[in-house]
């Protein structure tokens, strides 16, 4: 038996006495349940299973969208940086230079041109933040403007 579950932020599948499927399948579920429901499917989905006993419960929710560009120095992050909006973004030191996360909305083409995009999963940032490598944390952008602006 299956028991679902849809808003849209969250989707939970309750499989009762029977085993969850692959998470490919899993994932066409989740989708299956937004347009259902009416809401629209989410470009990307973040996914846990739990299994106890004969039952699984699946929770996915939209992953969170940001964007990673890696810039060598000083000078490409500022410019790249510089021509974003202000908005919700990270700065991370990493070996031979820095990266920049954004929203994917605030992704300006500054940011392709003068950095090299990079796939950031929340993984990577939450192990670089225990690593210490968290520069500036939510308003990266903003708090550059503050100090590199003019």
């Amino acid at each position: 038996m299956r028991t679902v579950q849809a808003t849209e932020k969250t989707v939970s599948i309750w499989f009762s006495q029977e085993d969850a499927p692959p998470r490919r399948q899993v994932l066409r579920l989740v989708r299956s349940a937004l347009e259902e429901r009416g809401l629209a499917p989410w470009p990307e989905t973040e996914a846990e299973c739990f299994a106890a006993g004969g039952d699984t419960l699946v929770i996915a929710r939209p992953a969170a969208h940001s964007l990673g560009f890696y810039f060598e120095d000083l000078e490409s992050l500022l410019a790249g940086a510089l021509a974003c909006p202000d908005g919700e973004s990270d700065l991370y030191a990493v070996p031979e230079g820095y990266i920049l996360t954004v929203a994917g909305d605030m992704a300006v083409s500054a940011l392709y041109e003068l950095g090299a995009s990079r796939r950031i999963s929340p993984d990577w940032a939450v192990h670089a933040v225990e690593q210490g490598r968290c520069l500036i944390a939510h308003d990266a952008v903003e708090t550059l403007r503050r100090y590199f602006s003019s």
